[in-house]
């Protein structure tokens, strides 16, 4: 199988020891989609509903990706606000990742709301794109799951050029935090940790079609764990 891989330095996604590793430095030369921003919705508890505020600066050729994180419990019923498209739904028995995207459009209304079923712990995070295929802007993506073990996420095989490579990655864990490494030509778009149940945004571009690779943890897991990569369509020249 012909491979063409991200372009990334190394494919690990590693645990160091120690706080304050760095955030990587992937750069966009292959004229992908841009990651514009990313802002994130604090955990609450025993909730059924996990709302997200429109930002100030979202434009409408823009596209916002939502992901939402749940927690406990049997898997409830989660509906998303008019106008969002799921790309993904993984779930473990503790811990749930849904991840979602949305053309931003001038008559937005101002609040996003998911609402489930059921209470859950819930947490998310929004991340703000440009240059993005509107219409059509997921190529591709790939999702797994896991009881401990080895935390990785399913390579892909993507049919775009020049696609962004979007990894996410959660853990029901609520003691010490794990303090990841991000990989030197990988960024960090958005990191929680230093709470209970942390999860990871990370970013790089792809610079041909072809099969990607995992990311893994190279410290094998006790807890419950859910990741995924999700690739994003450029905008047509």
């Amino acid at each position: 199988m012909v491979r063409r891989v991200l372009i990334v330095a190394a494919a690990l996604f590693a645990v160091a020891c120690n706080a304050g590793q760095p955030p990587g430095n992937a750069t966009n030369v292959v004229k992908g989609a841009d990651v514009v921003s990313s802002t994130r919705v604090p955990m609450a508890t025993a909730t059924r509903s996990l709302s997200f505020n429109r930002g100030a600066s979202w434009q409408p050729d823009q596209v916002v990706i939502a992901d939402v994180l749940s927690y406990g419990g049997p898997k409830v019923t989660l509906t998303a606000p008019s106008g969002w498209q799921m790309i993904r739904d993984d779930a473990t028995p503790t811990t749930r990742q849904s991840v979602y995207w949305h053309a931003i459009q001038a008559n937005d209304p101002s609040t996003a709301i998911w609402t489930f079923s059921g209470p859950v712990d819930v947490q998310g995070a929004i991340v703000v794109l440009d240059n993005v295929a509107q219409a059509s802007p997921v190529d591709t993506s790939s999702g797994k799951t896991g009881g401990g073990g080895d935390l990785k996420s399913e390579s892909m095989t993507t049919s775009a050029d020049g696609d962004l490579v979007l990894i996410f990655k959660a853990i029901d864990f609520s003691r010490a935090p794990l303090h990841s490494q991000v990989p030197e030509r990988m960024s960090a778009v958005l990191v929680q940790e230093n709470l209970p149940r942390e999860y990871w945004i990370l970013a790089t571009w792809q610079s041909q079609n072809g099969t990607t690779e995992e990311t893994e943890f190279s410290f094998p897991q006790l807890f419950s764990w859910v990741a995924a990569q999700i690739a994003i369509r450029h905008r047509s020249p």
